[in-house]
Formats: C-alpha cells, structure tokens, sequence
C-alpha cells in the first residue's frame, strides 16, 4: 500500500474520530441543558469504532522495516520489507545464557509448591543455623 493511501487513512480515521468527539459533546450538551440522562445515539458510537478501525489498520499498513542511509548518502534496503525471520539459535541464546529453557514452565510447577512444607524447611534450618 502507498505512502499517500495510508496518510489517507489516517486523515480519515482522523476526521471521524474528530467529528464523533464534536457530536458527542454536543449531544452531551445537549442532554444536560434537558436535564435529562439519555444515552449516547448508536451513529456517534459506530462513527468512533469505524474511525479506531479505520487508524488501527493504516498503522498496522505502515510498519516497514527502516531504510538505511550509508556514510556515502546511498539507501541500503533490507533484504526483506517487513519483519526478518529470526533465527531459532538466536531466540534461544539468551536462555540457554542464563539456564532457562522453553520448558521452564512444566518443570518448576510454580502452583503445585507446598507453602507449609517449605516453611517448616526453612524453619528447621533457620534454627539449626
């Protein structure tokens, strides 16, 4: 998608979003000079969700991995436009560094500790001490 069809999007998420604000207050003006509570209309609703919809995708049309300039002025364009594949030994590493591995959760079985258990353990070896 262009540059020029994502800055479209956002002006119209934009200008939704804007006019769904101004209608609100207004209505929110108007109900308290009636002194009464009514609810916000459904148009003025749907009007905000579209423009969130509308902002949400041209931000998520947008994301593109940078371009790099060189000492000499020249583009350097990644290989891939968007995200790199990560490479498994890389995900990895920084577990493997410290002792944790990807099957941590099943081993230390956080939830199934006794509580009672390894306080009298500490206990005990508190007083021996």
């Amino acid at each position: 998608m262009g540059s020029s069809n994502k800055n479209l999007l956002y002006l119209i998420g934009c200008l939704l979003l804007l006019h769904s604000g101004y209608s609100s207050h207004e209505f929110h003006k108007l109900s308290t000079s009636l002194h009464k509570n009514y609810t916000l209309p459904l148009d003025i609703s749907l009007e905000a969700v579209v423009a969130f919809i509308f902002i949400l995708i041209a931000s998520i049309v947008s994301i593109e991995n940078p371009k790099h300039l060189t000492i000499d002025d020249e583009v350097v364009r990644e290989e891939l436009r968007f995200l790199k594949p990560i490479e498994m030994k890389d995900s990895v590493q920084l577990g493997e560094i410290i002792g944790v591995n990807e099957f941590e959760n099943l081993l230390s079985r956080v939830p199934f500790i006794d509580v009672t258990k390894m306080r009298l353990e500490y206990a005990n070896w508190a007083s021996n001490k």
